[in-house]
């Protein structure tokens, strides 16, 4: 007679092998946090295309990777960049912002100008912060 039922009770560890589960029959819901570790992963197996974009942030990153030279504040206020790369001598920025920017007490920024502040975005500087537009 078959089986109509088999509980977790009844199943001996590692007793079902790959070649038993269906396709698709374990997904992420299925797979309890912190589970699957570095060790588990094989060589390559994650791809850029399996990285959602915004994923990967600057904390994820180690210290040792060069970001590009200098520190940067972007039109739309995002901060980014490091000191290596300085035989990178021109920089180019676009004209106009398109978020709120903050110059933080204490830090010098430039941009070459013309510059247009965007609609609805404030560019702020400190009271000891400095901003020269060439």
């Amino acid at each position: 007679m078959p089986l109509s039922r088999v509980t977790s009770t009844g199943i001996q560890d590692g007793t079902i092998a790959t070649a038993d589960l269906a396709d698709n029959a374990v997904n992420s819901a299925k797979i309890g946090a912190d589970v699957i570790v570095a060790d588990d992963v094989a060589n390559n197996a994650i791809t850029t295309a399996q990285i959602a974009n915004d994923a990967v942030t600057a904390d994820k990153i180690a210290d040792s990777v060069a970001l590009g030279a200098g520190y940067y504040i972007a039109n739309d206020g995002s901060v980014a960049g490091s000191s290596s790369g300085r035989n990178n001598l021109f920089r180019v920025n676009s004209n106009a912002t398109t978020g709120n920017v903050t110059i933080a007490a204490n830090n010098n920024a430039s941009v070459t100008g013309p510059l247009t502040i965007g609609n609805g975005t404030t560019v702020t500087i400190t009271s000891t912060g400095r901003l020269a537009i060439i």
